[in-house]
Parts: structure tokens; sequence; C-alpha cells
């Protein structure tokens, strides 16, 4: 008891918080300074950090001697050398490839913590994957900077993670592999316009924190044919991208629609636009947004046509696994936040100044600050997030709006009091 008193003691004076044995049992371990820059890690004596653990959730603290120790969150004494050792040769198998060890040991006074997030600060950036190349969403400019809706909710979540939007790192995905990289641990965070369905969230053990654009299913073809509808495509070859929704949203429509238009699947985008490019397709088909995109980046994007029909409801969203429930949380409410933003006028400008915040916009910050700090997040992280990105408005005027190449309408993505069907729970 009194060993255990004097360990806490010593460490309140040291003044560590959030500590976690970075790179697995063998360390080193990591703590933030109570007070210091938000995610910023030092290296920490051993003695600041349980052993790590292979199990997917923290490791159980064993029964204290007393309620007083529970009470003080103190740590348990130290395993005999015997168990320490049994430890030390379990098979490194063990460990699921999901979850990195990153040690269970941290200092929240009381507050849930967040493997994930550990993870991410000790390492000192998100790992967001994103699509290589799709206008709108996530493509780079020849400067080398990402652009799009996607990789500014990467940007989001880095700022509520760290104040600090700079500190992600674009891990380039592809359709195939987009859920292998997620699961494997090569990426934090998957935000690469993914469809949200009952398959992926139930069956591949995926969460879906929300809906951050609202596409469809379209087709595009070239002006010359003189088509006006879908329903005209019979006899012709329609070209859709394989593992997609697109692939079996087509297949059904035409077969509902006793069409005689023939499918054919390619491994990549870029491929089948490569084959659309050759005359090879007389269609393609896809969510409406990349096949807007995709015109803008032909040689001559008037002679094309997006059809009229929308085949689809494409809800697409953020995604990452269902093992860290502050970890969902923490993106779920980054979108939800910016929406939010949006609707209380709270913009990039505001988010930025010195000027306290009054109305609906401070009480918006001040409710993501208090509800924040049961995930470890700052006081300040909605506006940390809004003055780096904007709100979901400026994000959408940027990357997809009139003020984008892609010049596209906010129709249904507009904020349910202006038409729009874009709606997030309250924060406060």
């Amino acid at each position: 008891m009194a060993g255990l008193f004097a360990l806490s003691s010593m460490a309140s004076a040291q003044g560590f918080r959030l500590c976690a044995l970075r790179e697995g049992p063998q360390g080193p371990c990591t703590c933030e300074v109570k007070g210091g820059v938000a995610g910023e890690y030092v290296t920490a004596p051993r003695s600041r950090c349980r052993g790590g653990t292979a199990a997917k959730a923290p490791a159980a603290v064993p029964a204290a001697p007393n309620a007083s120790a529970t009470a003080n969150n103190q740590a348990p004494a130290a395993p005999a050398a015997g168990a320490a050792a049994a430890a030390t040769a379990a098979p490194a198998a063990a460990a699921p490839a999901t979850a990195p060890v990153t040690g269970a040991a941290i200092e929240t006074g009381g507050l849930p913590s967040s493997r994930k997030i550990l993870e991410i600060r000790s390492r000192g950036k998100l790992l967001c994957g994103i699509n290589p190349d799709l206008l709108g969403f996530s493509k780079q400019t020849e400067a080398g900077t990402w652009v799009g809706l996607d990789a500014d909710f990467c940007r989001a979540v880095a700022a509520a993670i760290f104040g600090d939007a700079s500190k992600v790192e674009f891990v380039t995905v592809d359709t195939a592999s987009r859920f292998d990289a997620l699961k494997s641990g090569k990426i934090d965070l998957l935000a690469r316009n993914t469809t949200w369905t009952m398959d992926r969230d139930v069956a591949l053990g995926l969460e879906f924190a929300g809906i951050l654009y609202i596409d469809g299913q379209g087709f595009m073809t070239s002006d010359e044919r003189g088509l006006v509808s879908a329903q005209q495509l019979a006899g012709l070859k329609v070209c859709v991208e394989s593992g997609t929704t697109s692939e079996a949203n087509a297949g059904y429509y035409f077969k509902s629609h006793d069409s005689s238009a023939e499918l054919t699947s390619f491994p990549s985008r870029p491929a089948m636009m490569e084959a659309y490019g050759k005359g090879e397709c007389d269609a393609v088909s896809g969510d409406r947004t990349s096949l807007f995109a995709q015109r803008a980046g032909l040689a001559e994007p008037e002679k094309h046509a997006v059809l009229p029909e929308v085949i689809s409801k494409e809800p697409l969203g953020p995604v990452v696994l269902q093992e860290d429930r502050e970890w969902i949380e923490t993106v779920r409410w980054t979108l939800a936040g910016l929406i939010n933003a949006e609707e209380v006028g709270l913009t990039k400008e505001l988010a930025a100044g010195d000027a306290p915040l009054e109305g609906d916009q401070g009480r918006l910050v001040e409710g993501a600050g208090k509800n924040g700090e049961a995930l470890g997040l700052a006081p300040t992280w909605l506006r940390d997030v809004v003055k780096s990105v904007g709100n979901y408005g400026e994000m959408f005027e940027a990357d997809l709006g009139k003020g984008s190449p892609l010049g596209m309408e906010r129709g249904i993505n507009a904020l349910w009091k202006r038409g729009g069907v874009l709606y997030a729970p309250p924060m406060w």
C-alpha cells in the first residue's frame, strides 16, 4: 500500500499523462507532459508504463488491496518474476494484426483512454488512407499537396488529435486493398470515397463514423451518341470498376430494366477510363461525383455527358475498425463538428480569430470541448479543427462546389434547413 502511494505521488510530481509503451513491450515509454503542447511526447522512465499487452482491449487492472487504492487509479504491484518471464516468452503471433501493441498505462484522471489515439500520438502523425487520384476528394497538386474533401477530413481529424492539421501522412490505397490496409494497421483511418453498407459494417467488422458526402451512381457517355437516358444503353458496352458497389448496382439495374447492355469490369478506375478513352467502352458507370471528376480530366470534357439517372444511394463516409470505442467517437464527432459548425456559422476566419465566441458558436465549442475531454481531446479541439479546414460548407465549396474545378451544386448535401439532408446530432 505504501509503495503504491509513493509511486503515485512521484508520478504526479513528474507531471506526465497518457503514458504508453511505444513499439510494444520493449518500449520506450513515452508520455505527454502535463501543461505542454498537445500531442508532443517525451521519453519517460519505464516505471511510468505498465507492461505491454497483446490483448485487443487494455489489460484489466487486478483487484486493489482496498477501496482507497482503486479510487486513486494506482498502478497494480509489479508481477512476480515468473509471470514476467512467461509474458516475455509469449509468442508474438498472439497479438492481433489490427491492434498494434502500444501499452496500457495511461493517466487521464479516470477518463476513458483510446489505445489507437495513444498509438497515433506516440507516432506523431495520423496515417490516413485516401484515393490516389480523384479530383474533388483526394488529388495531389504539382507542388505535392493533397487537396479534396477526403484529404481535408483527414486534416480535420489530425487537428482534433494534435491541435495541428499538418500531422497527417496520406497513404494511397486502391479499391481492392483499402479494407485490408485498415485491418493490417497500415492506416488508422480510411477516408476514400467509400460507401457505407450493412455488409461492410457487419461482415467486415468496420465502423462508418458517419456520412461525409451523399452520392449516387450514374452513367457517362460521349455526346456523339446522342443519348439522353441510361435506358438507351441497351446493346452497348458499359464499363465499371470491379470490387465496387457500382459493379453490382449496374448489373442489377440492367437486369431489372431487361436491358441487353454488356457490363465489363476493370481492376481499377484508371484502367477503366483508359479503355473509355480508346473507345473500348461506350459508357462508364460509377458515383456521379467521380464521373464529373473524370470528365473534367478528359481532353474535351464538353463532349461527354453524365446521364440524368441516379440508380443508387451512395453514402460515402470515413471508416475505422470496430475495436476502439473512443477512437470511433473521435472520428464521428469530428465529422459532426464540421457540420454543426456550418449550421451555427462558425467559419474558419472566426475560429482563427482571438475574439471570444458568443451565442451558438460559443455554445458549440464549449460543449464539444467539455465532452471531448472524455476522449482525451483538448478543450479547444473543435475550434482547432475549424481553424484548420473550415466548416463543412467551406470545405465543400473549396473542394467540390462552384469555387472548385468540378463546379457542383450542394444539392442534397446542403444543410437540412436549406433544402438538403445534411444533419448532425447536437454537441451540447
